[in-house]
């Protein structure tokens, strides 16, 4: 049982085994945790510490999103975030679009690094995606006319569009944040990773577990009901909803943070960020 409270103050998986991970986190000197807080302490005045009443909270080593109304978080959701070599990083932004029924305008490093071999591979997997070939003037390419075998990294001149879809990678809803990462927040296909403790797997975007829900809460204000929302979803039509009042969106990185209850929970330094502040 201690071991089990251990695990789910620290960010562990609660399996009661003092495995790896766990032993690690019990090894972390008295002396070590002061200094976790102290460096927390002066992350969450940065956040807090202002006149915003409303605004979206990431906290990236929690893999946890949060929704505040009037000072309190009201919804909360896991999420997804960057790969240690893909980190999300660390900003503000104001959310100012929902997109519902997305397209995915695949980014170049993807496009012709990792979606590339499989196209060559197997051309099918273009149809069975539902990716459509543009060239670099937007203008529609036949995949049948392509040489993909001639195409490497350093030469693809073509850009790939994901149509909505059950299989689009931004799934069903996207919220836009315009800013210089170009880091958005979306629903994903791949909804088995939110069942895993350390859910660090994306590109840098942040993935939500429950975006339809996010975005029922945060239409609310704008007169959206949460039917009208899934009748939007329904068509599989690209529908662009613009805020009447940008949100504010801090991405942040909090490895030690207080319940409700006044007990504090520690989380993993997923990208070496308190080490590198010491």
């Amino acid at each position: 049982a201690a071991v089990l409270r251990f695990q789910s103050r620290h960010g562990l998986e609660q399996d009661a085994l003092v495995g790896r991970k766990t032993l690690a986190a019990l090894n972390v000197s008295v002396d070590g945790r002061i200094e976790q807080i102290r460096l927390n302490m002066d992350r969450t005045r940065q956040v807090f510490d202002t006149a915003r009443e409303d605004f979206v909270l990431v906290n990236i080593p929690a893999f946890e999103t949060y929704l505040y109304r009037d000072g309190q978080a009201v919804w909360t959701t896991k999420v997804v975030v960057g790969e240690t070599d893909a980190e999300t990083p660390i900003f503000e932004a104001m959310m100012n679009t929902v997109v519902l029924n997305p397209t995915w305008t695949v980014p170049y490093r993807i496009a012709s690094e990792e979606l590339l071999p499989k196209i060559q591979q197997d051309q099918d997997f273009l149809s069975r995606g539902n990716y459509e070939v543009r060239a670099r003037d937007g203008s529609p390419v036949d995949p049948a006319d392509v040489d993909w075998v001639l195409l490497n990294r350093n030469n693809f001149p073509y850009t790939l569009v994901q149509q909505p879809g059950p299989l689009n990678e931004l799934g069903r809803i996207k919220f836009l944040l315009p800013n210089e990462y170009a880091v958005c927040m979306h629903d994903t296909p791949k909804k088995h990773l939110f069942e895993l403790y350390s859910r660090a797997f994306s590109h840098g975007c942040i993935r939500m577990d429950k975006p339809v829900d996010f975005a029922a809460a945060l239409l609310d204000k704008e007169g959206w009901t949460r039917a009208q929302i899934d009748t939007r979803l329904e068509s599989i039509q690209t529908y662009t909803i613009r805020l009447s009042e940008p949100l504010p969106v801090i991405v942040t990185y909090l490895t030690a943070v207080v319940d409700d209850t006044g007990t504090i929970h520690f989380d993993r330094d997923l990208y070496g960020n308190d080490v590198a502040a010491q």
